[in-house]
């Protein structure tokens, strides 16, 4: 019998698709949303934290061992990590089309396989390669149509780049320190200072935190229970079972799935590109998750 408890590890596959719809629903309630971007941002991590806190009280007991200084430091860093991806790549819209912010920002499967290489000696066989690939080239399909290259966009460009690093780092960090901490100690000590970076940035900026409308109180709650718990926090959940590039990958459905949310909620069509790209980008992410699955199998 498997052990008790609804997430097993091996079901990891189907809650990771789980989380790819969760995250997927993020772009849809942003849109629907008037507040400015940190804001939304800062909200988001703000009610995660909330709702993660009683869970994180009954877990953080039993994790006080392996909370060294040097863990909590590096949390706070994970932290650090997740705040900056948020910010450079809400940052890169004032300089460079939606599309070439979001292409761009989806690179981080690349920063991910190459650090864990060199620090887990995580090898990708030609499954894993062929489908990253075959993500990377169903996404630009689905971008490609409105990337932009002009004299204005190298600094927004920079910028989804660096966002897309700092993920790369925050999955990475999650693979590492899952392996000592429960699922409820992690995230509370990682989004926590997350959103503590937001807020000080939102301050500093002088965005405005507090809406009048509490429809937009109701969209960023929607945003911490979807996107943020039950998108973030289980692929921080499959970072103890799974490889950081699978769980990297999979991020790139969330176009697919945006795409299709678009479609039944705010009646936006498609284009050709998504037509084509979003099912390449879905069979990229299921070779690298079956290739995984298979090297996961062989571990003693």
């Amino acid at each position: 019998m498997g052990r008790p408890g609804i997430m097993r590890e091996e079901h990891a596959s189907f809650w990771i698709f789980v989380a790819m719809l969760a995250v997927s629903t993020a772009a849809i309630l942003i849109r629907l949303s008037d507040s400015h971007p940190l804001t939304i941002a800062t909200w988001r991590l703000v009610i995660a934290e909330i709702i993660l806190l009683p869970f994180a009280m009954r877990t953080l007991p039993r994790d006080m061992e392996a909370l060294d200084n040097r863990t909590l430091l590096g949390l706070v860093l994970s932290g650090l990590a997740l705040a900056l991806h948020f910010g450079m790549w809400i940052w890169s819209f004032q300089f460079t089309s939606v599309a070439s912010s979001v292409l761009l920002v989806t690179t981080h499967p690349v920063f991910v396989a190459l650090i864990a290489y060199f620090l887990f000696s995580e090898r990708l066989g030609k499954p894993a390669l062929i489908g990253i690939g075959l993500a990377f080239a169903g996404s630009f399909l689905i971008f490609g149509g409105d990337l932009s290259f002009s004299s204005g966009s190298p600094v927004g460009n920079l910028l989804a780049l660096g966002g897309s690093l700092m993920a790369g780092i925050y999955i990475l960090a999650g693979s590492w320190y899952r392996r000592k901490l429960s699922l409820p100690t992690y995230a509370f000590l990682v989004y926590g200072p997350a959103a503590l970076f937001l807020l000080a940035a939102s301050l500093i900026l002088r965005v405005d935190l507090a809406p009048v409308e509490m429809r937009e109180y109701v969209l960023f709650a929607l945003l911490a229970v979807g996107p943020m718990l039950a998108g973030h926090t289980i692929y921080n959940w499959a970072l103890k079972y799974v490889s950081p590039t699978l769980v990297s990958v999979s991020l790139l459905g969330e176009p697919v799935g945006a795409s299709l949310l678009a479609m039944l909620i705010l009646s936006e069509l498609p284009g050709p590109g998504a037509v084509i790209g979003g099912p390449i980008v879905l069979l990229g992410i299921y070779l690298v998750a079956t290739y995984s699955k298979s090297e996961n199998m062989q571990d003693p």
